[in-house]
């Protein structure tokens, strides 16, 4: 007996729902098809999934490692069907992928509202987070590319990398921030800071930041607290005196330039690349590989103006 398609998305929807009940009502089936449909899935792995408890049903160990393929299994089917009806002509469908912060402001608007005027049946589903979780998604499937940031010490061994411009990364403080014109980032060793995400100290360097005060033989950087969006970030900074390593971009940007600035510290930041990220043995949908096209054709026109 081998694992369906039912069995997995039967089995996809009482893990997000939390309970058979719920994923019956969602799947628009009978409990007793759920259930049936669970014990022949646990029958194929050969182990329970799920464990019963007052709350609902939770995952097994065996169950969350077969939730991971499930994800990447469904995703593909989903986008094999809608590869299929673009290939003849429909272009409709979803396409999911993530974008990060320079990309966004600079690239995304435009091409996006060209997109969607060219492809209006097409949805695009936009993730956020850091490069590194981004990364991540695409490799999973969760994600059909991302553009991010891309340094030497990126884990992109298996992936497709198409670079597109240098990032331009800065200090980031409040407009009247009392260090606001220091020239050393020695002069901000006693600072509070923000991060866009939780450094993991078992990867030498973790992120930017830690590497810049690494590469001048300072302590590690005092971080009061990570965060998943740029724009809680932006926010704390701009209302406190802590310090964020962002994109100089969102200085420059209508929505924060009255209110933010970056200090012109003289020491080099790690360089990166903002790069358009796939898996390298799996195609884009046609309707993927169209906004892929044109977002790597603006970024890079856009990047060739602001070096001339």
């Amino acid at each position: 007996m081998n694992i369906t398609l039912t069995q997995l998305r039967v089995f996809s929807a009482v893990a997000s729902q939390g309970s058979v009940r719920s994923a019956a009502r969602v799947l628009d089936m009978a409990q007793s098809g759920v259930t049936q449909q669970l014990q022949k899935l646990e029958f194929v792995v050969g182990g329970k999934l799920f464990q019963r408890t007052n709350r609902g049903v939770t995952l097994t160990p065996v169950g969350e490692r077969l939730l991971i393929r499930t994800a990447t299994i469904l995703g593909e089917c989903t986008r094999a069907e809608h590869e299929a009806r673009q290939l003849q002509g429909d272009m409709s469908g979803v396409i999911s992928f993530g974008v990060a912060t320079e990309p966004l402001i600079r690239t995304l608007p435009a091409v996006l509202n060209d997109f969607h005027c060219r492809y209006p049946l097409v949805e695009t589903h936009l993730m956020s987070g850091t490069s590194r979780k981004m990364i991540s998604w695409v490799r999973k499937g969760s994600l059909d590319f991302a553009i991010a940031l891309i340094s030497e010490s990126s884990d992109v061994t298996d992936l497709e990398v198409s670079a597109l411009y240098p990032s331009r990364p800065a200090i980031v403080c409040r407009k009247d921030h009392p260090l606001r014109n220091k020239k050393s980032i020695a002069d901000l060793v006693d600072c509070h800071w923000i991060s866009t995400r939780q450094p993991d100290l078992s990867v030498v360097p973790a992120s930017r930041l830690i590497h810049l005060f690494a590469a001048n033989d300072l302590p590690h950087p005092k971080i009061v607290a990570t965060t998943e969006a740029l724009f809680d970030t932006l926010h704390l900074v701009a209302q406190t005196d802590y310090l964020s390593l962002e994109p100089q971009l969102v200085t420059e940007h209508p929505f924060f330039a009255d209110s933010l600035t970056h200090i012109p510290i003289r020491e080099p930041i790690q360089a990166s690349n903002i790069c358009l990220v796939r898996r390298s043995a799996v195609p884009l949908t046609p309707a993927a590989q169209q906004i892929c096209t044109m977002l790597i054709s603006h970024a890079r026109s856009t990047a060739k103006r602001i070096r001339k």
